[in-house]
């Protein structure tokens, strides 16, 4: 199947499962990782053929995501299985990637399978790194928006569940405002507060995006400023620590995105 079937292809195979909300949210969050993917391979001069590889590991980086849900009633790898692998997994089953070369079905599978990892394994090639980091950098993005979509809907304050069942008003940990100011990577076990939650996105803008396109594009969605602005109203006794880590994170996305091609 080449890349012109997939979306058709992927609507149908979306119907199959039974009618749910987060069946509905997954098949959402599948076509807007492509469109951010598309995005970024555009903006970095991607040759014809990494754009293919590259849109079809964005259409199948979830593809597991609907049977984890039927089966465990989850979205938590940790309390179920690991979805990139199962969406590896499905992709052959589906012989989704039958008309591809041996080369090219291993590079879609090694950037579906690795777009769930905190760090890339070392020894991947150049091919392997760069459409990894793809899928990772357009999965971000739309982590983005999906929490934009909850501020502006005022979903959160009675949904602890999608940002770990930590405390919504808790002030920030004093070990993840300093990695963040730092530029270092967020241990995730500090976090101990929604704002906490919400500073592992703003770590991201601070080298956690690998192609400068997508610091842009995360730039011009103003996806630190929607941030900054809600944590501000949540914890306004801890606004000034809120604006200085902003800035660092916008700081950061400025320097990165001037490495556009």
């Amino acid at each position: 199947m080449k890349c012109f079937e997939i979306p058709a292809a992927f609507l149908a195979y979306y119907r199959t499962f039974e009618h749910d909300e987060m069946h509905d949210l997954k098949y959402a969050h599948t076509c807007r990782v492509v469109q951010n993917a598309t995005r970024i391979m555009e903006g970095e001069g991607f040759s014809s053929r990494l754009r293919e590889l590259g849109l079809m590991a964005a259409w199948l980086h979830d593809l597991g995501r609907f049977h984890q849900f039927q089966k465990y009633r989850t979205f938590s790898d940790a309390v179920s299985i690991n979805h990139a692998l199962l969406s590896c997994c499905e992709a052959l089953r589906l012989e989704w990637l039958e008309d591809w070369s041996a080369a090219d079905r291993h590079l879609i599978l090694r950037a579906i399978e690795f777009h769930n990892l905190r760090d890339l394994p070392s020894g991947l090639s150049e091919d392997e790194v760069c459409l990894c980091h793809l899928v990772r950098d357009a999965d971000k993005l739309d982590i983005y928006t999906v929490l934009d979509h909850a501020i502006e809907t005022h979903y959160l304050p009675t949904h602890p569940e999608v940002y770990w069942g930590l405390p919504f008003a808790a002030a920030p940990s004093p070990k993840v405002v300093a990695a963040l100011q730092a530029g270092e990577s967020i241990d995730y076990k500090e976090i101990k507060s929604f704002a906490d939650f919400v500073f592992i996105q703003l770590a991201w803008c601070n080298g956690g995006l690998h192609f400068a396109t997508a610091s842009q594009l995360t730039l011009d969605r103003q996806e630190v400023q929607v941030r900054e602005h809600y944590l501000c109203e949540i914890v306004p006794e801890h606004a000034a620590v809120v604006h200085a880590c902003c800035r660092v994170a916008t700081e950061a996305l400025q320097r990165h995105a001037l490495k556009i091609k």
